[in-house]
């Protein structure tokens, strides 16, 4: 199916998707360790009926039994060599139910695996392993691609990128959110909406996690910054285990009570997700035929986004900042720590610039008399940076392969710092700016140097400008620089860019981005020049200064600036940076020991600095005992308190734990002489038939860091296997995983087996649909996440303990 037709159905009405594929399977007789995508070779019969009740309630688009057909996934089962045969026998069976009555969607889910630096698997192992699946969906003949249940935005925007390569069919894809409306990796609706949308998304939502409700906030908060269609596909509520029977407590009409709701609140399409049936989409269909789309907001302001936070950038707006200082050209510090390949002083720059008020950072890697190429470097410090704060970056080099080395690197949505009007560049890096949902930065300037009008420098501008709308670019994607020439060496042409950046704003209507520090170059007190040239800027029409975020005197004129255009209402954030030392960072007023340093080290996940602050405690003295409990065991257990609040998430809480774990790798040698004993032995296991780990997996590397002696038995482990580990260790705990319902059972199996045999060793249980209410049931104990798990572990150790 065309885009273009498709965008016209959506304008039109509100689409129904089917819903629930596994539930109704298991109401077939799938088994709890049977592969779901099998039925697709062998049971072609029940696939043709379920997909045939979908068709029937009415719905208009129903999706391929290829959730977990990529061959990561398949793998598991014995099944790596049948991608293309699952998914093209699939798709011939919904084409074939379908009966021309509604559409076919290619459902894609995530690949199983996390991804570098949290996991091994980088860029191109996963955009092949999602290339080989939709290219067979597309080949194939489905109307659209739908790729859903993506917990990792980085994991979600290699997908749409390999989706488009395979074909250019319509794109929906949805985002699963924790309770607290963000991702398991901390993404929130307004992020992860702008990611997607800059990587061409066609349709925008989120499905799975929680019921209907929850769902209405997501697409409120998505529709208010988007012009992206939006879809929802909740849960039938929450599952509870009756039995051996998995319940969802809300009724078809219970969910179509939702419906209203969800379409004022932006949704274009509604369909099912776990635990619905085609009874609950038959009254979805009744309730939606009666509602029509709301209006798409028109968006006049720019998005950048990290991977969780996004900066908004436009004319009502406060001004936002690019910091400029990671360039090591004139910085002989950053230059050394490149040759030393030592990113935490890349990172370091990067705070500093934060704590003194810049949104985005730009990152220029460019230096001769480098033992590694411009690309290397350029991975390294997007892959450094990112992983320690949420802000957007700006990529800023002029070799192409060192910006798509960022590109591939980064999650969130950059801005390509930059391209020219030179036609070989400025295709390139439109090309770039498609592929990997970017915006970009068009310098003035083309084969014949900088012209010396304004008028010139216009003609560039249009011609950047054009091409980029051209090629499907928006225009809020595109920021224009008029370029900063000095006023020592050529006084004369400064009012040139001045002129040129207005003529921009009024006859182009595109974002403006200028280099303000370059005016000054070469004489005395630059600050002066600097700040008053950023006035005439502003006062021109400038969007995006980038300057040096440390000099006080420029961010007088924005905040004063912006409090006389009305771009700073109440005069809050002037009042703010008036207050004194507002503009530095809070300082620790404890002593800045060496203890402390550890501390701070290990929640900043800076792992280069740790064995140089413990070779210092060392030296004075401190035990590898003291230092663990004293140092590392309070930081990790700060880190966890961020994280229940929510000011960490997931890549904070790992690069913590890794940053711990090289203190006690480091420190094990003098820890054995000293016959320190671990807190205490956990057998881990994903139970019974049930092949999800990840979860697990982080719960298991929590638990090494604060002391545990953690024995793994992976996924799929029998209870027999679990107790006679956990009886051969002599574990203090068991810790049970389960991501299905269907699997939950096994955890019951392990409690009546201990209980059976008389053995006390408490049961520790979690899991996405594992309750307080199933733990109690099953005399287990329940941990809601890692940190969670920590804790519980700490408190039964200590129980045990005192018996």
């Amino acid at each position: 199916m065309k885009k273009k037709e498709f965008i016209e159905l959506l304008d039109k009405k509100i689409l129904v998707f089917d819903g629930a594929m596994g539930t109704m399977l298991q109401s077939k007789g799938l088994k709890a360790d049977e592969c779901p995508e099998i039925y697709n070779l062998f049971h072609k019969e029940v696939l043709l009926d379920i997909h045939g009740q979908y068709v029937d309630a009415g719905c208009d688009i129903i999706q391929t039994n290829t959730f977990g057909a990529n061959k990561i996934k398949l793998s598991q089962y014995g099944l790596l060599n049948s991608v293309v045969e699952i998914n093209q026998h699939a798709t011939d069976i919904a084409r074939k139910a379908s009966k021309g009555r509604c559409l076919v969607a290619g459902d894609i889910g995530p690949v199983g695996k996390m991804l570098y630096p949290y996991g091994d698997l980088n860029f191109d192992e996963a955009y092949e392993v999602f290339y080989e699946q939709a290219k067979a969906l597309v080949d194939e003949g489905v109307d659209l691609i739908n790729i859903e249940t993506m917990s990792d935005l980085y994991e979600a925007k290699i997908a749409v990128i390999a989706v488009k390569a395979a074909g250019n069919l319509p794109i929906i894809c949805t985002v699963t959110y924790e309770q607290n409306l963000r991702t398991l990796m901390g993404t929130d609706p307004e992020t992860a909406v702008t990611i997607l949308e800059a990587l061409g998304v066609d349709v925008i939502g989120t499905n799975c996690g929680f019921g209907a409700d929850r769902m209405v906030e997501v697409l409120k908060r998505s529709h208010d910054i988007s012009e992206a269609f939006l879809i929802a596909q909740p849960n039938a509520g929450l599952p509870r285990l009756v039995g051996n029977t998995t319940v969802y407590d809300l009724s078809p009409k219970g969910m179509a009570g939702f419906a209203e709701p969800l379409v004022k609140a932006g949704a274009n399409i509604i369909g099912g997700c776990c635990g619905t049936t085609p009874a609950h989409i038959k009254e979805l269909v009744l309730t939606v035929s009666g509602l029509k789309p709301i209006p798409r907001k028109k968006i006049e302001f720019s998005k950048l986004a990290g991977s969780s936070k996004t900066v908004l950038i436009g004319k009502e707006l406060s001004t936002k900042v690019i910091g400029e200082c990671i360039n090591p050209t004139a910085r002989k510090h950053l230059k050394q720590a490149l040759k030393d390949d030592n990113m935490d002083v890349i990172v370091d720059e990067a705070f500093k610039q934060l704590d003194a008020g810049a949104h985005i950072i730009d990152v220029n890697m460019g230096m001769k008399d480098s033992g590694n190429s411009e690309g290397e470097r350029m991975e390294k410090a997007i892959l450094a940076i990112q992983g320690m704060i949420s802000e957007p970056l700006s990529i800023d080099t002029i070799d192409l392969k060192a910006m798509e080395a960022g590109l591939k690197a980064y999650r969130g949505k950059p801005l390509l710092n930059s391209t020219t009007g030179e036609d070989n560049v400025l295709d390139a890096v439109i090309s770039l700016a498609i592929r990997y949902g970017a915006s970009i930065l068009g310098l003035t300037l083309d084969g014949a140097g900088i012209p010396e009008t304004a008028e010139e420098r216009v003609a560039i501008a249009k011609k950047i400008v054009n091409r980029a709308l051209e090629r499907g670019m928006k225009k809020q994607d595109i920021f224009i620089d008029t370029l900063t020439l000095t006023a020592g060496a050529q006084q004369k042409l400064v009012m040139e860019t001045i002129k040129a950046l207005k003529i921009v704003k009024e006859e182009l209507g595109v974002k403006t981005a200028l280099g303000v520090s370059n005016v000054s170059h070469g004489l005395p007190a630059r600050e002066n020049l600097n700040s008053v040239f950023l006035a005439m800027a502003l006062e021109a029409g400038l969007d995006l200064p980038i300057m040096n975020p440390m000099h006080e005197n420029m961010w007088t004129v924005i905040h004063s600036a912006d409090v006389l255009t009305g771009k700073d209402p109440q005069a809050s954030a002037y009042i703010r940076r008036s207050q004194p030392d507002s503009h530095k960072k809070a300082e620790n007023i404890l002593e800045d020991s060496f203890e402390n340093k550890l501390r701070d080290t290990i929640k900043s996940g800076e792992k280069g600095q740790v064995f140089k602050i413990i070779d210092e405690l060392k030296s004075q003295g401190k035990e590898a005992i003291t230092i663990i409990n004293e140092c590392v065991i309070p930081a990790l257990d700060e880190v966890g308190n961020l994280y229940e609040k929510h000011i960490f998430f997931l890549p904070q809480l790992l690069l913590a734990a890794e940053t711990a774990q090289k203190c006690f790798g480091y420190l094990k040698e003098d820890l054995q002489k000293s016959g320190q004993e671990k807190e205490g032995t956990i057998v881990l296991a994903t139970v019974k038939n049930d092949i999800h780990d990840i979860g697990k997996n982080i719960v298991a590397v929590m638990l090494e860091n604060h002391g545990f002696n953690v024995i793994d038995l992976g996924r799929d482990v029998s209870a027999d296997v679990i107790i006679s580990t956990a009886l051969e260790h002599k574990a203090d705990i068991i810790g049970l995983s389960a991501l299905m319902t269907t699997t939950m059972q096994e955890m019951r199996k392990v409690t009546e087996q201990l209980n059976k045999i008389k053995i006390n060793i408490p049961v520790l249980i979690g899991g996405a649909v594992v309750t307080q209410d199933y733990a109690e049931e099953i005399g287990a104990y329940y941990a809601n996440d890692a940190i969670e798990a920590v804790k519980q572990s700490r408190k039964l150790i200590m129980e045990r303990k005192n018996l």
